[in-house]
């Protein structure tokens, strides 16, 4: 008679939840250019942080529950080939509401994550995910960034109901496991290349020569390049002018390097390295522009074509 009483207390409406710690799912940011990193907070995640729980306990999640995560690495952020650093921080939904601050024990039991998360709300196994948002102003190299996160996870929480809702058992645990974070940064630029313009002439002698043009370029930190400029849309396959049009008649021109008369090109070394800008000579800036100078003349051993407006467009290409 005593052991039928105790099934009465123990099997109607008890259900149990059991937690373990598993393996995680890497963060992957993906491919973005330095000037994203740098100007623009990226976003990514992971379904598993490495806590799994089942069960059905969410009216039993009391004050004295907790479902802790501590992270720590040996790093300060993402760490790339040339030692540059990206910050990111991590959070415990996915907003900014809940940040986890490193070395700091963060209970996801609080504020209804663990609720919201259906981790002890299903008969099927759920894991805790983690959001990463990175650190706006990262100044960095392109390459490959990683770092290798640790988690301690520690819960104490009732793991089985009885009649009245009475807590028949309590699943205390711990574990540690790693996560993988990592991200590529790409190299980029942004250009500045204001239009050059000849104005207008009576005859071809009377055009000038544009000088003090410059064009402006801030690429990735420690990238070297090459500028390259197009032979326009209507250039001579013999000799190589470029030309502007108008209508069926054509006005020769061309651009050339700093002050000189060295034709400005897109192909071998035609084209400018990094190293031979006017302005900050060397490996891109990341933050800084680098500035090349060039003039541009229109031909004068041409016959002077019918009146109109000339025009052409020049591709301005950067190889890495």
């Amino acid at each position: 008679m005593k052991w039928m009483l105790w099934l009465a207390l123990w099997l109607p409406g008890s259900v149990w939840a059991l937690c373990s710690v598993v393996s995680t799912s890497p963060v992957a940011f993906g491919s973005l250019s330095s000037i994203a990193v740098r100007t623009t907070s990226q976003s990514s995640s992971t379904t598993n942080a490495g806590l799994s729980c089942t069960g059905s306990l969410l009216s039993l999640l009391t004050t004295n529950d907790h479902f802790y995560a501590t992270v720590t690495s040996t790093q300060a952020g993402l760490l790339g080939p040339t030692g540059d650093v990206i910050g990111y921080t991590l959070y415990a939904n996915n907003s900014t509401s809940y940040p986890l601050t490193r070395g700091v024990a963060f209970d996801f039991a609080r504020n209804g994550i663990i609720d919201a998360l259906g981790l002890l709300g299903s008969v099927v196994p759920k894991t805790a995910p983690i959001y990463l948002g990175t650190t706006i102003g990262s100044n960095v190299a392109a390459g490959i960034y990683t770092e290798t996160l640790s988690i301690a996870w520690s819960w104490n929480y009732c793991s089985g109901i009885g009649i009245g809702n009475v807590c028949l058992g309590r699943d205390i645990n711990s574990g540690n496991t790693t996560l993988t974070v990592n991200l590529t940064v790409a190299n980029d630029c942004t250009i500045t290349a204001p239009n050059i313009s000849f104005g207008s002439a009576p005859v071809i002698s009377a055009f000038t020569p544009v000088t003090g043009q410059t064009i402006n370029l801030a690429c990735t930190k420690g990238s070297a390049y090459t500028v390259g400029l197009s032979d326009g849309q209507q250039a001579v396959s013999v000799g190589g002018r470029r030309r502007m049009i108008s209508g069926g008649n054509y006005l020769a021109y061309d651009i050339f390097k700093s002050a000189g008369t060295t034709r400005w090109g897109s192909v071998g070394s035609a084209r400018r390295a990094s190293s031979d800008a006017e302005v900050n000579p060397g490996n891109g800036l990341g933050t800084g522009s680098q500035v090349f100078n060039y003039n541009a003349k229109i031909y004068t051993d041409q016959t002077t074509p019918p009146a109109g407006t000339y025009l052409d467009s020049v591709v301005l290409d950067v190889g890495f």
